[in-house]
C-alpha cells in the first residue's frame, strides 16, 4: 500500500486487525516507509511500549492531518507509565522519527491500501 502526505509518496503497511494494531512497532528496529492503522472514527491514544526507535505519529481524519507528534522517543524501560500520544482520527500513521518535518495540521493525506 502507499500513502501521499506532504507531497511525498510513501510505501507502508496497512493494519486493520486489533492485535496487529496493538503490536504496532513493538520490538522492531526499523520501518520501511510507514505503518497505517485503520481505526474507528474518534479520539485515540497511542503509547510506545517496547518500541525501539523514535517515531513521528500522525492522526488523520477524513483525509486530513489533525495532530502530529514528532520525534517521539522510545520509552525509558524503567518508567512505569510511558507517555501517551493522543489525537482525533480514523487513521493513525507512524513513521520513523524525523520523516515528517514539513507535514502540517490540515495537510491532505491519501491512503491507498
Amino acid at each position: 500500500m502507499n500513502i501521499t502526505i506532504g507531497g511525498k509518496n510513501i510505501p507502508g503497511e496497512y493494519l486493520t486487525n486489533p492485535e496487529d494494531i496493538q503490536r504496532g512497532m513493538m520490538g522492531r528496529t526499523s520501518l520501511d516507509g510507514c505503518m497505517v492503522f485503520k481505526m474507528s472514527r474518534g479520539h485515540h491514544s497511542f503509547w510506545m511500549k517496547n518500541c525501539l526507535i523514535p517515531l513521528d505519529i500522525v492522526f488523520v481524519l477524513n483525509g486530513r492531518v489533525t495532530q502530529i507528534h514528532r520525534d517521539c522517543p522510545p520509552p525509558d524501560v524503567h518508567r512505569m507509565n510511558p507517555p501517551r500520544y493522543t489525537g482525533i482520527g480514523d487513521h493513525v500513521i507512524e513513521f520513523e522519527g524525523g520523516t515528517c518535518p514539513d507535514v502540517k495540521v490540515g495537510d491532505k493525506v491519501g491512503i491507498y491500501p
